[in-house]
Protein backbone atom coordinates (compact mmCIF):
# COMPACT_ATOMS: atom_id res chain seq x y z
CA UNK A 1 0.00 0.00 0.00
CA UNK A 2 1.76 3.63 -0.81
CA UNK A 3 1.14 6.66 1.08
CA UNK A 4 -1.72 7.89 -0.73
CA UNK A 5 -3.70 4.78 -0.39
CA UNK A 6 -2.56 4.25 3.23
CA UNK A 7 -3.48 7.93 3.88
CA UNK A 8 -7.34 7.42 3.11
CA UNK A 9 -7.39 4.03 4.37
CA UNK A 10 -6.54 5.41 7.56
CA UNK A 11 -9.09 8.02 7.27
CA UNK A 12 -12.03 5.56 6.36
CA UNK A 13 -11.10 3.57 9.17
CA UNK A 14 -11.67 6.66 11.12
CA UNK A 15 -14.89 7.67 9.51
CA UNK A 16 -16.28 4.57 9.93
CA UNK A 17 -14.71 4.09 13.87
CA UNK A 18 -13.10 1.18 13.37
CA UNK A 19 -9.80 2.70 14.43
CA UNK A 20 -8.81 6.04 16.67
CA UNK A 21 -6.02 8.57 15.93
CA UNK A 22 -4.23 7.18 19.35
CA UNK A 23 -4.84 3.29 17.63
CA UNK A 24 -2.92 5.36 14.86
CA UNK A 25 -0.47 6.70 16.61
CA UNK A 26 0.82 3.35 18.17
CA UNK A 27 2.64 3.26 14.80
CA UNK A 28 5.37 4.59 14.11
CA UNK A 29 3.91 6.70 10.94
CA UNK A 30 0.65 7.11 9.77
CA UNK A 31 -0.75 9.35 7.03
CA UNK A 32 -4.17 11.29 6.32
CA UNK A 33 -4.94 13.11 3.43
CA UNK A 34 -5.71 16.82 3.97
CA UNK A 35 -9.17 17.09 5.25
CA UNK A 36 -9.68 13.94 6.06
CA UNK A 37 -12.31 14.38 9.20
CA UNK A 38 -14.63 15.24 5.55
CA UNK A 39 -16.36 12.23 4.45
CA UNK A 40 -17.31 13.93 1.25
CA UNK A 41 -13.38 13.74 0.77
CA UNK A 42 -13.05 10.23 1.55
CA UNK A 43 -15.84 9.12 -0.47
CA UNK A 44 -14.02 11.18 -3.42
CA UNK A 45 -11.23 8.71 -3.49
CA UNK A 46 -12.95 6.21 -3.11
CA UNK A 47 -15.20 7.02 -6.01
CA UNK A 48 -12.26 7.77 -8.06
CA UNK A 49 -10.55 4.46 -7.34
CA UNK A 50 -13.87 2.62 -7.81
CA UNK A 51 -14.50 0.72 -4.57
CA UNK A 52 -18.27 1.06 -4.20
CA UNK A 53 -18.53 -0.65 -1.65
CA UNK A 54 -16.74 1.64 0.90
CA UNK A 55 -18.64 4.28 -1.09
CA UNK A 56 -21.59 2.80 0.25
CA UNK A 57 -20.43 2.24 4.08
CA UNK A 58 -19.57 5.95 3.88
CA UNK A 59 -22.64 7.27 2.14
CA UNK A 60 -24.60 5.48 4.88
CA UNK A 61 -22.97 6.78 7.85
CA UNK A 62 -23.13 10.67 6.25
CA UNK A 63 -27.01 10.90 5.80
CA UNK A 64 -28.09 8.75 9.01
CA UNK A 65 -30.18 11.04 11.20
CA UNK A 66 -31.24 13.11 8.19
CA UNK A 67 -34.07 12.20 6.27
Amino acid sequence: MNEIESAYHNAYLLITGRTTYDELAENDVFYLPENHEDPQVVLKYYESIEDYEKCKEIMSLTHEGKG
